[in-house]
């Protein structure tokens, strides 16, 4: 089986124009499609990261991971695993590190 890996944005990236009243970016990708076929017949690993904040005005990385041709808005709630993490450089290391694990983990049944 091939290595496959997650690519997570910088955070600086992911923060975007929030620091000078504009918003925060939202990063989607996805392991699984073809380069010349796509992804009709593929097994698709999808993830979402973005940040948002809570009730006490925190930023915190959320997380997203789902399977298949759908995207995060048509997908059922009950079928995304989400997660939290907090928005610092290990907090970014921790969400490469999970999205790694759920991505080998997806593959592994294959």
């Amino acid at each position: 089986m091939e290595k496959r890996e997650v690519f997570v944005p910088l955070m600086s990236w992911l923060i975007g124009g929030s620091r000078i009243g504009g918003s925060y970016n939202t990063y989607t990708g996805s392991i699984g499609t073809d380069p010349l076929k796509g992804a009709f017949g593929q097994r698709i690993f999808n993830y979402r990261i973005c940040i948002e904040k809570n009730e006490e005005d925190t930023e915190y990385i959320h997380t997203a991971v789902y399977y298949g041709m759908s995207c995060y808005e048509s997908q059922n709630e009950d079928e995304i695993k989400k997660n939290l993490f907090e928005l610092t450089e290990e907090g970014m290391q921790q969400l490469e590190a999970y999205l790694n694990k759920e991505a080998d983990s997806f593959f592994a049944r294959e």
